[in-house]
């Protein structure tokens, strides 16, 4: 395993350490039946602690992404059988998962930030949201009637509950980019020794034909 491998599974591993911390929020958001304000308030709170950080921290995520994008192309730069399929996919797997973080975690963060901001509401999710709600309510098949204004608490609920998902999506994509480039070793490492044990046979045959002349 080379120093590209070791770009890429030390940034997916970095990545993998962040959502681990986050799903000790995520989970009782998401999986939890008794949904409390406690534990929004505990979201909430680690999100807007994250997104406020310092540059330092941002810098440090953003470059762990980069890292592992710059040892996927370089592994893919290769261009054999094992990289097209193997580097390939996992570079497939890992964008996806950054554009999770991109078009869903941070257009939320924004705008559990700063909740009176109308423009960061429709550039969410929750002006999805919206939408549906809206068409449900001029079809007459709901009641309820959405908000044109800031977010609401319900909304800020729905925000935090989206970041948590895409969370889980990452790791789904994130795993698949784990489990691809181990495979990808394994089978690189059974190449090689089969290719050294054909040498080997080779060597002992070429040996045993000078011995018979």
């Amino acid at each position: 395993m080379g120093f590209r491998s070791g770009f890429v599974i030390s940034s997916t591993s970095f990545l993998f350490g962040i959502i681990f911390i986050a799903s000790i929020y995520d989970f009782p958001l998401l999986y939890f039946s008794d949904l409390t304000d406690g534990s929004i308030e505990a979201a909430e709170r680690f999100y807007l602690s994250l997104f406020n950080a310092p540059l330092a921290v941002t810098a440090l995520l953003h470059g762990m992404m980069g890292l592992g994008i710059i040892g996927l192309v370089a592994k893919l730069h290769r261009w054999n059988e094992i990289a097209k399929y193997f580097d390939g996919g996992s570079l497939a797997l890992f964008m996806g998962a950054v554009c999770m973080y991109l078009g869903v975690a941070v257009p939320n963060l924004r705008l559990i930030a700063d909740p009176t901001n109308e423009k960061l509401v429709w550039n969410s999710a929750i002006a999805t949201q919206r939408q549906s709600q809206l068409e449900a309510y001029e079809k007459g098949t709901s009641s309820f009637k959405p908000s044109d204004g800031p977010m609401t608490h319900d909304e800020k609920v729905s925000a935090i509950r989206i970041i948590s998902a895409s969370n889980t999506i990452c790791i789904v994509l994130l795993s698949g980019v784990l489990i691809l480039q181990v495979t990808e070793w394994y089978l690189e490492r059974q190449e090689a020794a089969d290719a050294e044990k054909r040498r080997r046979q080779q060597a002992k045959e070429l040996a045993e034909a000078k011995k018979a002349k």
